[in-house]
């Protein structure tokens, strides 16, 4: 599996879920260039990758983005960030029964931003494990056209 195969896999478990209707792909500020943002946001950023000549796995290094507007009174700030939490976790586990393996553990962080918008949200760095060499199967269906991909 590629690093290309790999990001097609987080994009299209990122498309499936609820709260998910528009993906920013390899830099969340990227979101400050789109005047009408459809929320919630889901973004990657791509960190460090590696592999071992001892091993048959890639591990592809990302950072998880979760990011939503928050209301003229902020009271929705910790729905938001719960939201992104849960969120952020159901794709990190969706990956793993796809075939694409979380190393260790993940912590997430809450935050508050100003992109175009007030938001509030919530991030967490992830290390997937994927097989060298071949293809994992699809599984998933292509949502792409449905999700708002920047």
């Amino acid at each position: 599996m590629t690093l290309y195969d790999t990001i097609q896999a987080i994009e299209r478990t990122a498309a499936q879920q609820p709260a998910v209707k528009m993906i920013v792909r390899n830099d969340i500020f990227r979101l400050n260039s789109v005047p009408s943002a459809l929320y919630g946001v889901f973004g990657w950023l791509q960190r460090e990758h590696s592999a071992a000549i001892d091993s048959n796995f890639m591990q592809f290094s990302f950072t998880f983005f979760y990011v939503d507007r928050l209301n003229e009174d902020r009271s929705n700030e910790t729905e938001i960030q719960s939201v992104g939490v849960r969120t952020l976790d159901n794709i990190i586990r969706t990956l793993d029964a796809s075939g694409v393996y979380p190393g260790g553990v993940w912590t997430f962080t809450t935050f508050n931003q100003r992109f175009t918008d007030e938001c509030a949200g919530v991030f967490t760095n992830v290390t997937l494990q994927v097989p060298m060499g071949g293809n994992c199967e699809e599984k998933l269906p292509d949502y792409s056209g449905e999700i708002l991909i920047y």
